[in-house]
């Protein structure tokens, strides 16, 4: 009995043993089909190509060359993107593999019985089809199939630039790609006249290339809020929409008949003139948003465009800042200390004048009555004193301090600020007789205590 079992267990032993032979040359016979190529295996012209169906994670999208424009076939209304479908074709102008299969018996083990994808070209000699299968295990490229013959690694795994669902077709709109933006005029819940001017002479310094216009003149607007403001409409989520093919009586639906905001941007766009970098052009283009209060979503719809969005009632809170108060520079002034002849301070009405001498690059010297002060610190505070709030209707308190600057220009230009006290935490902050805002306490405090300093240690450090 025990001799039987042994038997028994040395012939599964050999049977095993010849299992393992069989497998391991088909294996031989199977890596000797493999060939290591550098061509290109599948070409098409997209010129040739009147249909293309894509099959990926589970959806396809078909679209078809109506007089030279793609077309969706399931809704020739569908706006479809002809730059997305020229992206996908200008892949297909030349496939490279780095190795050949011939001879395959057994498609399953490339994925290719179960693919992870499919496209299929149709020109006027029939379709040409593409089947993607699996990644190679050992340099994790992608196998794929032309029309049924042999399988390829490929260089680059093309099925991560196609698409089986036509919502990424859509053609959605876009922020023109503005290199300067000229003016931004806006109504509704936010007002705003923007104009582009670098060349006016608007304030007391040519710091600033942006001004919101109205019926009191020009005045200055941050440059960097303003691209901000422009990023912000460039990178709105557009993924949701309510419909693609709205016409203009279709608008009232959405509120969109009487925006609550509207948003008319005007700019210098690159043109597609590729021998000329340098070459724009001005472009207009207006923006409507509708939004009710309470309402967690908000509509957009770009003029002339046939696609109304839905956007976050968020995303409009961002896009409805684009007032004055919205824009305005943060500093309370901006001041080229190389162009000053005099600073002049008062607390608790005690008022100083230092004279001011610029000495080229060794920088500026400060004379209070003859004697040197040192301001250094004072002109670095003003440079840091910013508005944590802007609005012209804060209620001003005691004056806490008050400095003039006194310009070296030809009309001896003087920029007059005020501080007073409005809270624990805040002062008023009056420019030229006008309140444009909030500062922080501590910044007025730190400010006054500096001047303070500097002038009863005037002389000292000569």
């Amino acid at each position: 009995m025990k001799r039987k079992k042994t038997l028994l267990i040395l012939s599964l032993v050999l049977l095993v043993a010849v299992v393992a032979i069989v497998a391991e040359k088909a294996v031989a016979q199977h890596i000797d089909k493999i060939n290591t190529v550098d061509e290109e295996v599948f070409s098409v012209k997209a010129d040739d190509i009147s249909q293309i169906s894509i099959t990926k994670d589970g959806s396809t999208a078909v679209v078809e060359k109506v007089n030279d424009t793609w077309k969706y076939t399931g809704d020739t209304d569908f706006p479809v993107s002809q730059d997305y479908v020229a992206d996908i074709l200008s892949k297909f102008e030349s496939v490279h593999a780095s190795f050949i299969i011939d001879d395959v018996e057994d498609y399953s083990q490339y994925g290719i019985s179960n693919p992870e994808g499919k496209i299929t070209f149709t020109t006027d000699d029939g379709e040409e089809v593409i089947t993607f299968g699996a990644f190679s295990t050992i340099d994790e490229k992608r196998y794929i199939c032309v029309d049924g013959g042999s399988v390829y690694l490929i260089d680059e795994d093309l099925l991560e630039d196609i698409s089986g669902n036509i919502e990424d077709y859509l053609d959605r709109d876009d922020v023109f790609d503005y290199s300067q933006i000229t003016a931004i005029n806006a109504s509704g819940d936010s007002e705003l006249n923007m104009e582009y001017n670098p060349d006016g002479n608007f304030t007391y310094t040519d710091a600033y290339d942006y001004y919101a216009v109205d019926d009191e003149g020009h005045k200055a607007l941050s440059e960097s809020k303003i691209l901000s403001y422009i990023n912000t409409l460039e990178y709105l989520d557009l993924s949701e929409y309510e419909t693609y093919k709205a016409k203009d009586s279709d608008l009232s639906k959405y509120g969109l008949d009487k925006p609550t905001l509207t948003v008319k941007l005007t700019g210098e766009v690159p043109t597609d003139d590729s021998d000329d970098s340098d070459s724009v052009e001005s472009k207009t283009q207006t923006l409507y948003f509708a939004h009710k209060d309470g309402k967690d979503k908000a509509y957009l719809y770009f003029e002339g465009s046939s696609i109304v969005y839905t956007i976050t009632s968020d995303d409009y809170d961002e896009v409805v800042k684009v007032s004055y108060e919205d824009l305005r520079p943060d500093e309370v002034v901006s001041i080229d200390w190389t162009k000053v002849a005099q600073i002049s301070s008062t607390i608790d009405g005690d008022t100083n004048i230092v004279d001011v001498k610029t000495k080229g690059n060794d920088g500026n010297t400060y004379k209070l009555d003859g004697e040197s002060v040192d301001y250094v610190s004072v002109t670095s505070d003003i440079d840091s004193l910013n508005l944590s709030e802007v609005g012209e209707s804060y209620k001003k308190g005691t004056e806490e301090l008050a400095f003039a600057i006194t310009l070296d220009d030809k009309d001896a230009t003087v920029v007059n600020v005020v501080l007073y006290q409005y809270d624990g935490d805040s002062c008023v902050v009056a420019v030229d007789d006008k309140v444009v805002g909030l500062c922080s306490r501590s910044s007025m405090s730190k400010l006054r205590e500096d001047f303070t300093s500097a002038i009863l240690n005037k002389g000292k450090e000569e």
